[in-house]
């Protein structure tokens, strides 16, 4: 029936600005045929198709295929499924990544009520999930999902709203390892990282050749950022590693394989330290975001963060070192509508510009290919 329906909307649409058949399907790129049998219910149209088909018409492609129903769907959930936000009524937002499914929970909030693509009806074995869908098969294809800890993301995002507004981009915030197991998993199209290669001053290659094997993925350059300390401006003078070390000194810390906690057990190896030595060492937060927040809140004095983040919260910043942020991306999802979309954007000098400036990023290699794996 939501074929039939969206058939219906198609043609009625084509009629009313007056023109055939040929004529929509030339502005389309696709033959007479295959108009015929979408407007007669018989094909449902890729998002490709459906969006120029909509372009085409001056209509959106949820005014043409969108469906007021909601089917079930069986997703893998990017996320730990014993996870809280796992749990039945937890909302999601949809993706489809090699083919299938992809759940990405949204997390809560008590400032706004997120969208979501979708609400979990029942967790299932090995990471499924049945879900209660909210989107069109047209509006999941045109779904991008990011894994990856980059405030910038938001910026993208945003970007892609205003050029590309049938691609909505579901960011799966994640430490920096996590990102690259999801996207060598199939359950994002792109991940984000800044790993450094051990012993070297280079980033992520040796990492991703090391999960991808001899599977095909591309390193496409994102920006460089500066790491270092963030802290309060006050009393407590807090710019050097050492100073963690201080017993007034409380800090703030990221899960494991996040590329912050590796930079700091990296530094405390070399200085002969104990993590146990640092006071908070222990309290581990998901986000830049949320370790500068914390900090902001009197609830820990340092951690180690991006410029990015300090500045979002006015905390003092001490720079201990440049790295290289990456995505990863699967040769496979190259062909992905959504894919093609970031990759356009990733081109573009004005989103290049708005990412250097809102999150003093280095973006002159942003979009450049640095390796191609396997």
């Amino acid at each position: 029936m939501p074929t039939i329906r969206a058939g219906s909307r198609t043609r009625t649409a084509r009629l009313e600005r007056g023109i055939g058949q040929g004529q929509l399907a030339k502005e389309a790129g696709i033959s007479r045929q295959a108009l015929s049998a979408i407007e007669a219910g018989a094909y449902t149209p890729n998002v490709t198709v459906a969006l120029r088909l909509a372009t085409a018409l001056g209509r959106s492609v949820e005014s043409l295929f969108g469906d007021a129903g909601f089917d079930s769907v069986t997703a893998n959930i990017a996320a730990d499924p014993l996870a809280p936000q796992c749990a039945a009524g937890a909302h999601v937002s949809l993706g489809r990544v090699g083919g299938k499914l992809v759940a990405v929970p949204r997390p809560a909030t008590s400032l706004n009520l997120l969208a979501a693509g979708g609400m979990v009806e029942q967790l299932s074995h090995e990471g499924k999930a049945r879900i209660a869908s909210f989107r069109t098969a047209a509006e999941i294809d045109a779904t991008l999902v990011v894994a990856g800890c980059d405030p910038a993301v938001a910026v993208l995002s945003d970007y892609l709203a205003h050029r590309s507004p049938f691609v909505e981009l579901v960011s799966s915030q994640c430490t920096s390892q996590s990102a690259l197991e999801w996207v060598a998993a199939g359950r994002s199209h792109a991940g984000g990282i800044h790993l450094r290669d051990p012993g070297t001053d280079q980033y992520n290659v040796a990492a991703v050749r090391n999960k991808f094997g001899r599977r095909p993925a591309l390193v496409i350059n994102f920006a460089r950022w500066e790491l270092g300390l963030a802290s309060r401006s006050g009393s407590r003078r807090i710019q050097t590693l050492e100073d963690l070390l201080r017993p007034d000194v409380r800090i703030v810390n990221r899960p494991p394989g996040s590329g912050a906690r590796i930079a700091l057990d990296e530094a405390l190896a070399a200085m002969g330290v104990a993590p146990e030595k640092l006071a908070g060492y222990d309290l581990e937060l998901s986000g830049h975001l949320e370790v500068a927040e914390e900090i902001a809140a009197r609830r820990a004095d340092a951690g180690l963060t991006l410029r990015v983040a300090a500045e979002a919260f006015g905390l003092s910043f001490t720079a201990l070192r440049e790295e290289r942020y990456d995505l990863v991306i699967p040769k496979r999802e190259m062909d992905s509508a959504a894919v093609k979309v970031l990759l356009e954007a990733l081109s573009s000098s004005r989103l290049a510009a708005e990412v250097s400036r809102l999150c003093f990023y280095d973006t002159s290699e942003m979009g450049k290919e640095l390796a191609q794996i396997g």
